[in-house]
């Protein structure tokens, strides 16, 4: 399985990263899990 970072899920999605951050914010997307360095992980 492939996990991504904000940045990287972002730039896939073609969108930007704080677009990512705020469909967190609002329930649009599941918190994700995060490393021990409190860096976002998405599968």
């Amino acid at each position: 399985m492939n996990s991504f970072t904000v940045g990287a899920l972002a730039a896939k999605a073609g969108i930007n990263l704080e677009t990512v951050r705020y469909y967190e914010k609002i329930g649009l997307m599941p918190k994700p899990k995060r490393r021990e360095s409190h860096y976002r992980i998405y599968d």
